[in-house]
């Protein structure tokens, strides 16, 4: 984990920065660790285009060795968080993520509020759908999230998370439609974001019908 703070600094002030180790992947080098992590990165359909967007980065060395570094940056354009993902299939964890709160929201800095937002759980789902969509880096809508999307009146709201997040996302899908947001419940099939692909997700969302009293309620009883 590698949050900078100062001891007497409020909390909402702390800064995040990459760790020490990171290199961008956008700057190639002869290397083994390089290599593997644009392999892993080809795996998941990212493209350079992505790569060079999101600043995405490995590490070679340190607590994030072997790992590819996904950061997220706010509206100005401020580091406000980062994950990691192992490009080698591991026995331990696959994501490791920065100590920072998570009362922030994913991807800012690329956001539209005035356009439809899709909420996805991790960075990869996000990069896949592309458009207008923030990462929850978990199941969870942070504060600030919650407050951005009521107070910019935003039309219309896409919830893309696994199946089995559904008792989390039922419980977003009401809190919005509470307060005036159309809500379309995207059906990922037992899949995430990622693995249907940007072609395949966009003809999902497109056919989604927006979520009704009775499509919700039936979602709760039956799942």
């Amino acid at each position: 984990d590698f949050v900078i703070s100062f001891d007497d600094e409020p909390e909402e002030q702390k800064l995040v920065r990459l760790p020490k180790e990171f290199k961008p992947i956008s700057e190639p080098v002869n290397e083994l660790e390089y290599k593997h992590a644009v392999k892993y990165l080809k795996s998941r359909n990212i493209t350079k285009n992505d790569i060079v967007r999101y600043n995405i980065g490995y590490c070679t060395e340190g607590d994030l060795k072997n790992r590819v570094v996904i950061p997220s940056y706010d509206c100005n354009g401020t580091l406000n968080f980062y994950t990691a993902r192992s490009f080698f299939e591991t026995k331990g964890l696959k994501y490791v993520s920065c100590s920072a709160s998570k009362n922030i929201i994913g991807f800012e800095l690329f956001i539209n509020f005035e356009q439809p937002i899709t909420l996805v759980e991790g960075p990869f789902d996000a990069i896949a759908v592309r458009r207008n969509a923030i990462p929850l880096f978990g199941k969870t809508i942070s504060e600030d999230l919650r407050k951005k999307i009521i107070e910019n009146k935003v039309s219309q709201l896409y919830i893309c998370l696994d199946k089995d997040a559904q008792k989390q996302a039922l419980q977003h899908a009401e809190y919005f439609m509470n307060n005036g947001v159309q809500v379309y419940f995207v059906d990922l099939q037992e899949k995430d974001p990622a693995e249907i692909g940007f072609e395949n997700m966009c003809g999902l969302i497109k056919q989604t019908p927006p979520l009704t009293f009775e499509k919700f309620i039936e979602y709760k009883l039956f799942g």
